[in-house]
């Protein structure tokens, strides 16, 4: 469950995620965008968050696991962007950007994922 190979496809996802978040903050706030891809704090939670892919996909690889993976991705980094880091923005406009960041970590993670 745990491989390598699936440790890295996390990582991978996980940024690549966090990317897609911030150019969607990008165009919704107008915030810079180089500084939000940069930020290795981001990086590291986005990858931690998305450490879940490994075992909600290892127990079912169908609807139910693209839905319990898009809410988990979506909410957790929200819970954390607001109660944990004191974001300032509105839940909504919070939660809209991680689910961005969730639907492009999840899609790699599930094209990649390779059951053990």
């Amino acid at each position: 469950m745990f491989t390598l190979r699936n440790l890295i496809i996390v990582a991978i996802a996980g940024i690549i995620g966090t990317i897609a978040n911030a150019i969607a903050v990008n165009i919704v706030a107008g915030a810079e965008v180089m500084p939000l891809i940069l930020s290795w704090g981001r990086h590291a939670v986005a990858v931690v968050v998305a450490l879940l892919l490994i075992p909600i996909f290892a127990r079912r690889a169908d609807l139910g696991a693209w839905i319990l993976a898009l809410v988990a991705l979506t909410v957790i980094p929200s819970l954390l962007a607001i109660l944990v880091f004191g974001a300032a923005a509105p839940w909504t406009f919070v939660l809209s950007v991680n689910a961005v960041y969730a639907f492009f970590a999840t899609l790699i993670f599930a094209v990649s994922f390779e059951r053990s």
